[in-house]
């Protein structure tokens, strides 16, 4: 903020109060403020911002390698979130970590990061994290965590029986 509070001739306190849309600050101050932030093409530290508000606007998707199941997972992640004023964050960390991946990512985002997390087809489903966690298509069974899961084997049965319908042996 000393930048943009030199810019506009006000204190970084004054800054922080525009930028943030909190009380005490004219009109034409909060005009000079954004002018010099626009003007300098400021854009505040994600960290920062998250240690003050104690939220990032993050959802972070875990994925054990990006992959055509993981890929069509965050395009629809991203999609979902689009109109939302939520940012998507897709993070990899199992090739370098191995099983367990899930815990170690979560301590490494969860609190400054981002606010939520879904992880997709996790190896480990007991995890403990200081943010809301989802599990997506778990294959290690039942999950102390909310999950999503696929139904395969009524998947199989419908495109058998659509198969057959046509005529197909």
């Amino acid at each position: 903020f000393d930048i943009v509070a030199a810019a506009a001739g006000v204190s970084v306190a004054t800054v922080s109060k525009a930028v943030n849309g909190r009380y005490g600050v004219s009109p034409e101050t909060i005009g000079r403020v954004l002018a010099a932030v626009r003007e300098l093409h400021y854009e505040s530290s994600l960290v920062a911002s998250s240690m003050r508000s104690r939220r990032t606007g993050v959802i972070g998707v875990l994925v054990a390698d990006i992959e055509p199941f993981s890929a069509e997972i965050l395009k629809g992640v991203g999609s979902a979130l689009s109109d939302t004023g939520y940012d998507l964050l897709a993070y990899t960390g199992a090739r370098r970590d191995g099983e367990g991946w899930e815990r170690r990512s979560l301590s490494r985002l969860s609190g400054t990061l981002i606010d939520a997390a879904i992880i997709v087809t996790p190896t480990v489903v007991n995890v403990t994290a200081d943010v809301p966690v989802v599990a997506i298509d778990p294959h290690t069974g039942p999950a102390d965590l909310p999950t999503v899961e696929s139904d395969s084997y009524a998947g199989a049965r419908h495109a058998d029986a659509y198969l057959i319908s046509l005529g197909h042996r």
